[in-house]
């Protein structure tokens, strides 16, 4: 009896303090009680989602079956997650990119970079530079620990490989840090890739941002607000930050054993520059780059279009649509515009930031 009573006291008391699950879910609402709800059918179902996910214990039950499943039949119940030789974590569309089995056709892609260079060379009559970033995935990285069910041998034509070639051949500025650091992997001092998590290492990051704007300030006289500068580098096997973001998603018990990894304390010196304003239209590889303070320090509180659908900053105090501001003005209000992509978004590039644009000056 007190083992059945002792969920019900944790529910009610929450006497022992259990971290909550991490990842992203919709969490299920409570509902109060209405006769309304009652005879529609729609009360016993709402609380009886909301009792399954907030009963006593449940986040330690959650982590037990889910060690269980990793530990015993080397699962992870994570949407989209994929344990990779040696323990290396992937998501799962990192590693169909890198192997070209989600490639869109060199005709697509051509058609794509035609509107960008127009675009590129309209955007310059305005004095505002575009310039594209691709950025490495996680499958790329490590193609030696892609589980063996996938062929990794087999690999065939990719998005990025077409991308770069059309890229390059139109002239269009590019940062390539896939190439990049895929020639820096064997001599590089810290890992550039974790092995529990998805995005660039914090390390990696680091050295990203300052190319950008080294990069940048090698091509305009005006140069950026601040550079970044380096104080020391912690090389350590406490995993700070997203360096693990797929394990922590997994809501396991254990920790899996991680890779020793360099963590940067830099700042960004301030330079008398009046500074350019840059606008980033990237997916979730910006955000390491974002909270570190490049936009805001460097590029001038310059914005981060998030997959060209949510605005940052703004979108913190109330959510602001790309869809909602005037898309011209807000082009136009800047120096420098960033599309960044990691591989494994290349199938759709941009997120349709080159349509929409291409729509206003062509269509």
């Amino acid at each position: 009896m007190a083992l059945l009573m002792l969920p019900i006291i944790q529910g009610k008391t929450d006497f022992i303090k259990i971290n909550p699950l991490k990842g992203s879910f919709q969490p299920a609402r409570d509902i109060n009680f209405s006769l309304n709800d009652w005879f529609a059918g729609t009360y016993s179902f709402e609380k009886e989602q909301y009792l399954n996910e907030n009963f006593g214990f449940r986040n330690l039950f959650v982590r037990l079956y889910n060690q269980i499943q990793y530990s015993l039949f080397n699962e992870a119940k994570a949407n989209g997650v994929i344990i990779g030789e040696e323990q290396y974590l992937y998501e799962e569309n990192y590693i169909l990119s890198y192997l070209g089995r989600d490639f869109i056709g060199e005709d697509k892609i051509q058609k794509k970079v035609e509107k960008l260079k127009k675009i590129v060379d309209t955007l310059k009559t305005k004095n505002i530079d575009l310039i594209v970033i691709l950025a490495p995935g996680k499958g790329s990285f490590y193609p030696e620990y892609i589980p063996r069910k996938y062929n990794p041998n087999y690999k065939k034509q990719s998005n990025y490989d077409i991308y770069k070639k059309m890229i390059t051949k139109d002239s269009i500025n590019l940062l390539d840090f896939y190439s990049w650091f895929m020639n820096m992997k064997s001599s590089s001092k810290y890992p550039l890739f974790p092995k529990t998590g998805i995005h660039w290492s914090k390390y990696g990051e680091f050295l990203v941002a300052d190319s950008i704007i080294k990069y940048i300030n090698s091509k305009n006289n005006q140069l950026l607000k601040s550079e970044i500068i380096i104080n020391s580098i912690d090389y350590s096997t406490r995993i700070l930050d997203t360096d693990d973001d797929i394990e922590k998603g997994m809501n396991l018990l254990l920790n899996i054993k991680d890779l020793k990894m360099g963590y940067p304390n830099f700042q960004f010196k301030k330079s008398d520059s009046l500074g350019l304003k840059i606008l980033t239209v990237a997916d979730s590889y910006y955000w390491g780059l974002f909270n570190s303070g490049l936009s805001k320090d460097a590029f001038n509180n310059g914005q981060f279009w998030f997959y060209n659908q949510e605005i940052y900053p703004d979108s913190y105090q109330e959510i602001l649509h790309v869809s909602d501001i005037n898309l011209q003005s807000s082009l136009e209000s800047n120096d420098v515009i960033i599309l960044l992509s990691t591989d494994a978004n290349l199938n759709k590039f941009a997120f349709g930031f080159i349509e929409q644009v291409y729509e206003l000056y062509f269509d």
